[in-house]
């Protein structure tokens, strides 16, 4: 029988030395593309009320899908799906007297999945980003997709592309149709999947104009720039769609001002989640993957569902995703590690512990050595982690300088302890 011990489950991986590194190091250069752009972090519980999660008419997660479990008063937990809809209570809760002003979060967090098992699907995924709330406008849809390609192209990528479309502009075409609900959500999942003859065999069954029969069988083509924008408002009449078009098109200009157009491609075949999103919606791709490594869109009627009425827009970052990205297109972010092992012997170990603590103090990354007196194998050990120096305390008085890795090969020297060159540094300990 195997020892459950020894495993993880299904799902959930260990992080190791320096996948962990990267994580961390992603996470602080991407923090920091967030507060250059004002948002400030909050943190929402690993898990809520199963119901802040399962309102599937909004795009929430089916309760299959959910880690459940119950608490000791009957009611149904969830590990945390998805991390909008807690954002969205904190904004209903919290600031609903500032509705009408605009409220900027971030956040990092996991989230939870229990999905279908195939290989390498995981159930545990690390996430960043960013919800822009209590503004609907084309500068606020502009500012999230601002902050999000440029937290790309902090953590290093270049080869990506951001898809944007617009769930307005398939809402309004909709509106001409009179289809029922059952045959507009089929008509939307064959746009969605780029299935052209199940889109030309739906829309030929039923009493729709020819004009709106055409523009649904070209829909799932109708990916470009501008042009393809300027061509899309040319086949319509409805008014809404043509709304949706007049807003890619200023939130082009918009991207132009950042400068970051050139990552964006229109795609008004995108018609995802219609009960969840309610104007523009993007997903970022890099080359060789099938898998989005963000997504994002406006969710106007989210936030109401909590007891105050906002519009909102948000994206997310799939932190795994962009870590896998980065790996594959060779991009490694310098970690900065120790370079000097301090060692000792007992006599002195109470000088060898202020020099190092004088040096982490200004910054020096430094690791005491535990292996005992041995020089041999304090050497061993520095040139196993690639350091370039170790620093031996014979006594409170004399230190072993010895260096591993220089033109000449390396060389010991033998000093007093004050002639060391230690930096300037405020008093207090580590």
């Amino acid at each position: 029988m195997r020892d459950n011990k020894l495993y993880t489950p299904v799902g959930v991986k260990d992080m190791l030395f320096e996948e962990c590194d990267n994580k961390r190091n992603i996470t602080h250069k991407i923090g920091e593309i967030f507060r250059c752009f004002g948002y400030r972090q909050v943190e929402t519980p690993t898990f809520e009320y199963m119901e802040v999660f399962s309102d599937e008419k909004l795009g929430g997660t089916k309760q299959k899908e959910m880690f459940r479990f119950f608490d000791r008063d009957g009611s149904t937990l969830a590990l945390r799906t998805d991390m909008t809809p807690p954002i969205a209570r904190i904004a209903s809760t919290n600031f609903a007297d500032k509705k009408d002003e605009t409220m900027i979060f971030s956040y990092f967090g996991n989230t939870f999945r229990y999905n279908e098992e195939y290989q390498g699907k995981q159930r545990e995924f690390y996430q960043a980003g960013v919800e822009l709330l209590g503004i609907d406008s084309a500068d606020a849809d502009g500012e999230v997709l601002a902050v999000a390609i440029n937290s790309l192209l902090e953590a290093g990528l270049s080869d990506f592309r951001i898809i944007v479309g617009n769930v307005a502009f398939f809402k309004g075409i909709l509106e001409e149709t009179g289809l029922s609900e059952e045959i507009c959500k089929e008509l939307q999942m064959r746009i969605a999947y780029r299935d052209y003859v199940s889109v030309e065999n739906i829309v030929t069954q039923y009493d729709i104009p020819e004009s709106i029969r055409q523009l649904f069988i070209e829909l799932p083509k109708l990916v470009g720039t501008l042009e393809v924008l300027a061509y899309a408002k040319r086949l319509t009449k409805n008014r809404t769609a043509k709304r949706a078009i007049s807003r890619l098109q200023e939130l082009y200009q918009i991207l132009r001002c950042y400068h970051i157009e050139e990552y964006v491609t229109f795609d008004l075949g995108m018609v995802g989640q219609l009960n969840y999103y309610t104007g523009i919606i993007f997903r970022g791709y890099v080359d060789d993957s099938g898998y989005s490594i963000l997504s994002g869109g406006r969710y106007d009627n989210l936030v109401a569902q909590y007891g105050t009425d906002m519009p909102a827009v948000g994206m997310v970052l799939k932190l795994n995703e962009v870590l896998f990205a980065m790996q594959k297109q060779g991009i490694v972010i310098e970690e900065k590690k120790a370079k000097t092992l301090v060692a000792f012997t007992e006599q002195g170990r109470q000088k060898a512990i202020e020099i190092s603590n004088i040096y982490r103090r200004s910054g020096m990354y430094v690791e005491m050595s535990l292996l005992g007196e041995d020089v041999a194998k304090n050497m061993a050990y520095a040139q196993s982690k690639q350091m370039s120096h170790v620093l031996y305390f014979v006594d409170s008085e004399t230190v072993k300088v010895i260096s591993l890795a220089d033109e000449m090969g390396g060389f010991t020297a033998e000093i007093a302890v004050s002639e060391l060159i230690l930096p300037n540094v405020e008093e207090g300990t580590i």
